[in-house]
């Protein structure tokens, strides 16, 4: 029985001409509608087409890419509505061990998260209810007092230009310049450069404020927040095992290997990070109360807001501290006093507080951290800021085990 003739060689040829009439059209379809492709209609097409393919390991390093990517437009677009949500979240976190381990004493997990979440509300409404009408006088009086530092600022620089221009290197250009830089002329140049940062503070503060300032926004971190945080806290068990589920069995232990290592370093820092800074917040409101200094408690809580900041916290709340103790009966004693306090609580926190609560968990250089605040305040905005110290220990943890890859690899050791 003779085998049947082999297919006429002009079918390749047909099959060709016709894919590439397809991509062409194709080509000439995705121009007319290519206004219309936003992210959110082209990642489904693309996890549509290349699904078959995922076993391919190109094609699930590039479904992981697109994912990322679509999950930065989407906290790029709509960062501002999941902010509530993303403060949700961050606040289950917190606290969600602190339910678990009441929940795995045989108590109720409702009962655990109201046990859990009642003390820290009535704390924060009492420190509001008897904070609140103080920082707001002190806020006042600070401000009341910043003309009478401008005043000696200024009559100092007058003086002190006086003192430079009986130095012998002048010129005589430079020496009349310098005699001709009175109070008034200072005061002028002063008040140009105030105005125009407080400019700039108050676009930032209006920045912020837009996030939360309108009445919508009130409402979404009053009652969104408290109903989310409850909810996660109430299913947080069951959140993190429906996520567990969604990895590969294959790889589930190595991934889950790193997100306990990534939940134990990240908890354990912000945790610490929190602690630390009301620790330095009271013991500067203390500090200064006792010696004196005006707008203590302002001032302490100021030094606990931004002791989360590393190095720049530390400057960005003694500078206040400094301004108000200028505005003393006695500057140079309120100077000489501030200056002691903030050394101390800054040496305490930098060598034996610091390290004790926040320990060696993370290891962020404070560098890492301040790139990872500006870079994503930068791109994301405020809910940017939220989001930087969970991304900057991500980064890090990669970071150390793509090293350790390569330092194994051939190419390391060859």
């Amino acid at each position: 029985m003779n085998a049947p003739p082999p297919a006429p060689h002009h079918t390749d040829v047909r099959d060709l001409a016709g894919f590439t009439l397809a991509a062409v059209l194709f080509a000439l379809l995705v121009m007319g509608v290519i206004d219309a492709l936003t992210p959110p209609v082209v990642y489904p097409l693309f996890v549509w087409a290349v699904w078959p393919l995922r076993e391919r390991t190109e094609v699930r390093s590039a479904l992981v890419v697109s994912t990322a990517i679509i999950a930065l437009w989407f906290l790029d677009e709509f960062g501002a509505v999941l902010t509530p949500f993303v403060v949700s979240v961050g606040v289950a976190y917190v606290i969600a061990p602190l339910v678990g381990l009441l929940a795995a004493h045989k108590v109720p997990r409702g009962l655990a998260i109201v046990l859990v979440v009642l003390p820290i509300i009535a704390v924060v409404a009492l420190v509001v209810i008897v904070s609140g009408p103080q920082l707001v006088d002190q806020s006042q009086a600070m401000v009341t007092r910043l003309p009478g530092f401008a005043n000696r600022t200024v009559e100092w620089l007058a003086s002190f230009g006086d003192r430079l221009a009986k130095l012998p290197f002048w010129n005589a250009e430079q020496k009349t310049w310098l005699n001709r830089l009175d109070a008034a002329r200072l005061g002028v140049i002063l008040q140009g450069y105030a105005q125009v940062i407080l400019r700039h503070i108050g676009g930032f503060g209006l920045g912020i404020l837009s996030h939360v300032g309108n009445i919508l926004g009130f409402l979404a971190f009053v009652v969104v927040v408290p109903v989310v945080t409850f909810y996660m806290l109430f299913d947080w068990a069951k959140f993190t095992a429906s996520i567990e589920s969604l990895i590969p069995p294959s790889h589930r232990e190595s991934v889950m290997s790193f997100v306990r290592e990534y939940d134990h370093s990240l908890g354990r820092y912000i945790r610490g990070q929190l602690i630390e800074a009301t620790l330095v917040g009271t013991l500067t409101t203390f500090a200064l109360m006792i010696l004196g200094i005006p707008s203590a408690l302002l001032l302490g809580v100021i030094a606990g807001v931004f002791n989360l900041i590393p190095y720049v916290g530390f400057t960005a709340s003694l500078i206040p501290a400094l301004v108000v103790a200028l505005t003393m009966e006695d500057p140079v004693g309120g100077l000489i006093r501030v200056l002691a306090t903030f050394a101390a609580i800054q040496f305490m926190d930098t060598n034996f507080t610091g390290p004790r609560i926040v320990g060696n968990s993370v290891g962020l250089h404070p560098i890492w951290i301040m790139i990872a605040l500006t870079m994503s305040g930068a791109f994301f905005g405020f809910i940017g800021l939220l989001l930087a110290i969970p991304i900057a220990v991500l980064a890090k943890m990669m970071l150390v085990r793509g090293i350790a890859r390569y330092k194994a690899s051939p190419m390391y050791n060859t």
